[in-house]
């Protein structure tokens, strides 16, 4: 099977997906049963991570590259976070989900890598990659170390922090990632469900005519520089008059859905609002903001419960 790597979500310059294609939810023929059986339960596609996936984190500049072998412990973050998956995830994932790999790698390398896989009879697998340092990374860890990505020092003293509890990482990781499997199956970026007043009439990465001139379009995860983290306050106003749940979900329409969907269950499942908080040289507050309370965002949640089924 050949394996093209379509995304590489949450690293400091992400590659991003073409747009994706809706492909109808059925059961792979009786011929293709035997290289993938949708029967087996997820937790038992658990394994080591392929060659090509090896080899793309090396080719990044990683080092220390190598298969992770769980832990008892590690095996529980596992099993909580499938448990946790929306059932129409875990329903997708049954049919389109060939492996889940963990991998040793040093920090920095890309936290997660989903991978499709040119399948026999062209029906869409996937792989999916989790970075094994997570398992020691609390959500509010992972999510400011990774929003430090978009600031350089400037003397300041300005701080940036995610506030979202001990929630462990791997959940919301797991739930963002396999968000881009269904994605993929499903089409629902490309849908104007969620594209309306966000995203460009005509496709790809250009924001609407609303937020072209917002903050947020200029990000270094969008190609921009890195700001001096004296303007995080500043930043993070402008993240406030948009419909993004996150910095990140500005990145691209899949990014938006995948955050969007995990920001919601966050929320619905597991009682987490996250807080993005900045604060000054003296330890004051300069800005408080949690998105999910915000109009904007609250509306795009509930078209996310409507999708998954859930209570908004």
């Amino acid at each position: 099977m050949n394996l093209r790597l379509v995304l590489a979500a949450m690293i400091a310059s992400p590659c991003v997906a073409p747009p994706a294609s809706a492909t109808p939810l059925l059961d792979p023929p009786a011929s293709c049963a035997r290289q993938f059986d949708p029967a087996t339960p997820l937790r038992a596609r658990v394994g080591e991570p392929s060659s090509e996936v090896l080899a793309a984190y090396r080719g990044s500049g990683a080092t220390g590259v190598g298969p992770h072998r769980l832990s008892d412990v590690e095996w529980q973050q596992v099993d909580a976070a499938i448990a946790a998956l929306p059932q129409r995830h875990r329903d997708i994932l049954r049919r389109h989900l060939r492996r889940i790999s963990f991998i040793e790698a040093s920090t920095g390398a890309g936290n997660a890598l989903t991978s499709r896989v040119e399948a026999a009879c062209g029906e869409a697998l996937f792989d999916l990659t989790l970075r094994a340092g997570l398992f020691r990374e609390t959500l509010s860890d992972f999510l400011t170390t990774k929003e430090a990505g978009l600031f350089q020092g400037d003397g300041s003293g300005t701080t940036v922090r995610i506030e979202a509890g001990k929630m462990p990482a791997v959940p919301y990781i797991l739930l963002h990632e396999s968000t881009h499997i269904v994605d993929g199956v499903l089409g629902l970026a490309t849908r104007d469900a969620f594209r309306e007043g966000v995203w460009a009439k005509e496709g790809g990465r250009a924001l609407a005519p609303g937020l072209a001139a917002n903050p947020v379009g200029s990000i270094a995860w969008r190609g921009g520089a890195r700001r001096p983290i004296g303007e995080a306050a500043a930043l993070y106003g402008g993240l406030r008059q948009t419909p993004f749940t996150s910095l990140y979900g500005s990145v691209a329409p899949g990014e938006d859905l995948a955050e969007l969907v995990a920001w919601q269950q966050l929320a619905s499942r597991w009682k987490v609002r996250p807080a993005i908080v900045v604060r000054g040289a003296d330890a004051k507050v300069r800005l408080r903001y949690r998105p999910l309370a915000t109009p904007a965002v609250r509306a795009r949640m509930r078209r996310v419960a409507v999708l998954l089924g859930t209570a908004s």
